[in-house]
């Protein structure tokens, strides 16, 4: 849970040091939005200390709310497809090498993967996000896996 609280940090710290926020955003609350998981818990002390800072807490069950959901859904998809491409790679392996090919061949996936997370993809989801939450709050009925 510490570790959570320390990249809500390390946002809030990369965000502060960002031109886009020094020219645009100075003086302006910092958002960052997170899940209801209760390893973000601690993250709330952290805000304490920062009075231009504020944690948004999703309600349950509502990842279409969050842009970074859609993102981690694209990554993962993008890392499944390539696990599957190289399949091969994980079996038929020498005995006492399966853990570390494996770690490898995943290694190899999540930096292909990791190509689709650019500004287009994260704008998108944001988009679809903001649609989300407009929907609920003129109380519609949420759509799933669209």
């Amino acid at each position: 849970m510490e570790v959570n609280a320390a990249f809500v940090d390390d946002v809030y710290d990369a965000v502060k040091a960002t031109d886009v926020y020094r020219d645009f955003f100075v003086g302006k609350t910092i958002v960052i939005i997170l899940d209801n998981a209760p390893a973000h818990s601690q993250a709330e002390d952290l805000i304490k200390n920062r009075g231009d800072l504020e944690l948004l807490r999703l309600g349950p069950y509502s990842p279409m709310c969050n842009p970074i959901e859609g993102c981690f859904s694209v990554l993962k998809a993008r890392i499944k497809a390539f696990l599957v491409f190289n399949a091969d790679q994980m079996f038929d392996l020498p005995y006492g090498e399966k853990t570390e090919r494996r770690m490898r061949l995943l290694e190899n996936a999540a930096d292909h993967g990791i190509e689709c997370m650019d500004l287009r993809l994260v704008n998108r989801m944001a988009r679809h996000s903001a649609h989300a939450v407009a929907a609920a709050a003129r109380n519609e009925p949420m759509q799933y896996g669209l």
